[in-house]
């Protein structure tokens, strides 16, 4: 960036807030960016898993276009439209929970999981919230309340809510097993005392917690047990929805229905737009006007998430997503293989999370060669970022629809940059 843009950064935005790259993007095409000096990048951050259609996908742009000719705002409280009518028809037909499910629409994640637990309270009656060490979900007082990774997220905001509290995730690589993890979740009820637990929730693949995926096994023993105590199970999807993991949800992927779920991310092909999915029982518990949003349900966020639901129908996305994860997993396997900093190589789909450590034998997670293989990637023209509770996992979130000689071309990058280490 120019000094000029780089003051004006500085004078005008939190320095908490300062971005990342140091060149201003000016355009982008589905997995491909181009910075203000030309040069391109395979988009491999993906607006942080947002964009799952790529960069201004045709279908969703023709129909933002056509909803911008007739009107851009509708408080749906108020005045419904058609785009958010066919929204929530679509998800309720889609996800798999089971029997009737109904559909809320907001803005953001962070606001989909505070209304999630809000339904969840109301409807069960009870108070508790239980989430899990390493999950992320969002950075609304609740919901850093209910994210179980301190730093950077939690770090001098708190006091949190007394009614929230964290149990053990499974990670294998880290000796946590599945069954070590549901024998502490049983203690963890136990100690709080599951009358008063109105939920739990649980992301299916830890986002920023570092890419570590939960069983079926594990996801199918939790659900159990909260339904054998009369808990609610509420899935964030945030990140896992809309393809990523290989279907078109997590759940679809692990096969276990939760009673809610939470959708954003990937909704709306970079328009803002999530969802609360439920059963109809407990969505229509809540009392007229309890749950709303002034700009939820944007009819042009959700022309756009209609456009991202006709790309998955009739451009086979997830079979792409198979070929890419086996393309990915053959070379990330490969390098695992050749280099003793690479301790792990995990994940569902294309949401792979690769663990760089010193070395095998200690497995001290080592956030510093994390950073430099990025940093090296940045140099050849892929994007990466990183996560995990010490921020040695590098993550993967480029666009589903990504080219498969695209695909390619970013694991050699890959490899080139971790073998510069």
């Amino acid at each position: 960036m120019s000094e000029l843009v780089i003051n004006q950064i500085q004078a005008n935005v939190p320095k908490a807030w300062n971005p990342s790259l140091e060149t201003k993007i000016i355009r982008a095409k589905n997995a491909e960016i181009w910075d203000e000096n030309e040069k391109r990048y395979l988009d491999y951050v993906g607006g942080y898993a947002v964009l799952n259609t790529g960069h201004v996908h045709p279908k969703v742009i023709e129909r933002v276009k056509k909803q911008l000719d007739n009107f851009t705002h509708s408080c749906f409280a108020y005045a419904p439209h058609q785009n958010a009518v066919e929204v929530c028809t679509e998800l309720n037909s889609r996800y798999p929970i089971e029997g009737e499910t109904k559909t809320f629409l907001v803005n953001s994640g962070a606001e989909a999981v505070e209304n999630a637990v809000k339904i969840a309270r109301y409807y069960t009656g009870k108070q508790h919230i239980v989430a899990f060490k390493g999950g992320f979900h969002g950075r609304t007082y609740m919901a850093m309340g209910l994210t179980g990774k301190e730093n950077p997220y939690k770090k001098g905001f708190g006091p949190f809510p007394d009614f929230i509290s964290h149990s053990e995730f499974p990670y294998n690589y880290r000796d946590i097993s599945d069954d070590e993890a549901i024998n502490m979740f049983q203690e963890h009820l136990e100690k709080i005392g599951s009358s008063n637990i109105a939920a739990i929730l649980i992301e299916i693949q830890l986002g920023e917690g570092g890419y570590i995926p939960a069983s079926e096994y594990f996801l199918k023993k939790i659900k159990n047990i909260a339904h054998q105590n009369n808990i609610l199970l509420i899935f964030d999807e945030v990140q896992t929805g809309f393809g990523r993991t290989g279907e078109m949800f997590g759940a679809n992927t692990i096969n276990v229905s939760p009673d809610i779920a939470t959708l954003a991310k990937g909704i709306a092909g970079g328009f803002p737009l999530a969802a609360v999915i439920g059963k109809s029982e407990i969505m229509d518990a809540i009392h007229d006007a309890g749950i709303g949003s002034t700009f939820g349900a944007s009819p042009v966020s959700c022309a756009a998430a209609l456009g991202v639901l006709d790309a998955f129908d009739e451009e086979n996305i997830l079979e792409s997503v198979k070929r890419h994860s086996q393309i990915m997993n053959d070379f990330l396997n490969v390098l695992k293989n050749e280099h003793d900093f690479i301790g792990d190589v995990r994940g569902y789909g294309t949401m792979i999370g690769v663990e760089i450590v010193s070395n095998l034998e200690s497995k001290s997670p080592s956030k510093d060669k994390a950073m430099k293989i990025i940093s090296n990637a940045r140099d050849a023209g892929l994007l990466l970022v990183n996560c995990g509770l010490e921020g040695n996992v590098i993550r993967f979130m480029g666009p589903l629809t990504t080219p498969d000689n695209q695909v390619v071309e970013a694991m050699e990058i890959f490899k080139e940059s971790v073998k510069s280490i």
